[in-house]
């Protein structure tokens, strides 16, 4: 849109955007809790799209000729609100997605050092005194 669009036409426009974004941010943390990493690439690049697109209408409003309204007209004003308390819940929902991302990602490394370090354990012998000793030769010098 131009900056000559209805400035209603705009903030109306930021509302509805604003809320898509809360929508995709809640899809984001079912996808973390899911582990679907080709899911959460996907979400995060409609995440980013979002957020461009709320910057670039931020930026329409801001240079907006009649942009004073929004601290006069009653409508405008609800609007203003309404967006700026679904950002502070999208802000809050992005910081907990992180953080779940975050303990998925540690638990992830967690379970591949595991299984590394169980690997080893296959080949794992007892000695007549009872001691555990791994050997990767096992086996390979019988001949049979």
């Amino acid at each position: 849109m131009t900056p000559t669009a209805p400035l209603t036409t705009l903030v109306e426009q930021q509302l509805e955007r604003v809320q898509a974004l809360q929508s995709v941010l809640e899809q984001e943390a079912g996808v973390i809790a899911s582990r679907a990493s080709e899911d959460i690439e996907a979400i995060a690049k409609q995440k980013q799209s979002l957020i461009n697109e709320i910057q670039r209408n931020d930026a329409q409003i801001s240079r907006h000729p009649e942009r004073d309204l929004l601290n006069h007209d009653q409508a405008l004003i609800e609007h203003v609100s309404a967006i700026q308390s679904t950002l502070s819940a999208c802000k809050q929902q992005n910081e907990t997605n992180g953080v779940a991302l975050q303990r998925a990602s540690l638990s992830i490394h967690r379970l591949r050092n595991l299984f590394q370090e169980s690997g080893g354990k296959s080949e794992l012998t007892y000695n007549q005194d009872g001691n555990a000793s791994g050997r990767k030769t096992l086996g390979t010098n019988v001949k049979a």
